[in-house]
C-alpha cells in the first residue's frame, strides 16, 4: 500500500470511528484503527507520529465539513432596519455555533487548540471568522471593521468555551446552561456592535 493511500485510509477510518463514538475521541484506540485499516500500529506511528496527531487531523476534517456546510436557522423580523437585521442574524448564528461547541466538546476542544497551535488561512477558526463576516454583509461599515467584529466574536467564543471546560461558571454565566450561553452571546454582540455603530 502506498504511503499517501495509507494515510488517506487511516484518516477515513479514524474519522469514521470518531463519528461512530459521537466525537468522544478518547474511545478511539490506535489498535482499533490498526485493526479496521489492516495496518500495523507501527505504520500509524510512522505516518502520523502518534494517535493524537492522527486524531487532530481527523477532527480538523470533521469540523471543516461542519463549518463549510453550516447554514444557520434564522428567524429575522424583516421590518427591522439593516443594522438591527445584521445584529439579529449575527446573534442567532453565533448562538448556533456556540451550541455546536458545547454539544461536541471533545472535538471542538481539539479543533480550537489545534488552530491556536497551527493557525493559517485554512484553519477552522479562520473559516468561522469568514462565516461571521458573511452574516454581516449588509452592515454598512468597512470590510476591516466586519473582519474585526468577526475575529473578536470568534476568539471570545472560543476562549469562553475552553475556559468553561474547567470552570462552567465564568463571568457570571453558567456555561452548562443554554439560556446563560445565549445571554452571553447576546451581551457579547451588543458590546461588539453597540458602541461602534448605533
Amino acid at each position: 500500500m502506498e504511503k499517501d493511500n495509507s494515510k488517506e485510509l487511516l484518516i477515513d477510518i479514524t474519522t469514521s470511528l470518531i463519528n461512530e463514538y459521537n466525537g468522544e475521541v478518547s474511545k478511539v484506540t490506535i489498535r482499533e484503527i490498526a485493526s479496521k485499516s489492516g495496518v500495523s500500529v507501527g505504520l500509524i506511528n510512522y505516518l502520523f507520529g502518534n494517535k493524537d496527531n492522527l486524531i487532530a487531523i481527523c477532527v480538523q476534517k470533521i469540523i471543516l465539513n461542519v463549518v463549510t456546510t453550516f447554514k444557520p436557522n434564522l428567524n429575522i423580523n424583516l421590518s427591522m432596519n439593516n443594522f438591527d437585521k445584521a445584529k439579529q442574524k449575527l446573534k442567532e448564528t453565533a448562538k448556533q455555533v456556540f451550541e455546536f461547541l458545547f454539544n461536541n466538546k471533545s472535538i471542538a476542544k481539539i479543533s480550537i487548540l489545534n488552530d491556536y497551535a497551527n493557525y493559517n488561512d485554512k484553519s477552522n477558526s479562520n473559516i468561522t471568522i469568514k462565516g461571521f463576516m458573511s452574516v454581516l454583509n449588509n452592515l454598512e461599515v468597512e470590510t476591516i471593521e466586519k473582519e474585526k467584529i468577526a475575529f473578536y466574536l470568534t476568539c471570545t467564543m472560543q476562549v469562553a468555551f475552553i475556559r468553561s471546560l474547567t470552570n462552567s461558571n465564568y463571568l457570571g454565566y453558567d456555561f452548562n446552561n443554554k439560556i446563560d450561553r445565549d445571554k452571553f452571546i447576546d451581551e457579547l454582540i451588543d458590546k461588539l456592535l453597540g458602541g461602534l455603530y448605533e
